[in-house]
């Protein structure tokens, strides 16, 4: 199976952003809103309506990822400048950088949905 991305199943926002990253990244990993899961990788519900959520290996031995370094696991399936971009959500001080970022646009979802 491949990779699984799970994002907040009741936010519009993360669904249309999940969208946006398959045009970027069309295959090694599939969306799953949170609402459609069938098993939480043992993940609590605060956790999954807190950050986006990056299973990797998910039929065994899973590795997970939240939030900037989720997003950064899928753009690594791309390669190239995706790939290197994905690279920089690991690497300080870059990483604590996106992690920044990305908690004010998750905190704030209402407002930034109206750019995507």
């Amino acid at each position: 199976m491949s990779s699984i991305l799970i994002t907040d199943g009741n936010c519009g926002f993360c669904q249309r952003t999940a969208k946006k990253l398959a045009g970027i990244v069309p295959t090694g990993w599939v969306n799953v809103p949170s609402t459609e899961l069938t098993n939480n990788y043992g993940l609590t519900q605060e956790q999954l309506e807190h950050s986006v959520w990056f299973i990797e290996n998910p039929n065994s031995e899973p590795k997970r990822y939240s939030g900037a370094k989720a997003v950064g696991k899928v753009l690594r399936i791309r390669g190239g400048l995706w790939g290197a971009l994905g690279w920089a959500t690991f690497i300080p001080p870059m990483s604590w950088i996106a992690a920044g970022m990305y908690r004010v646009v998750a905190n704030n979802r209402k407002f930034f949905s109206r750019f995507v």
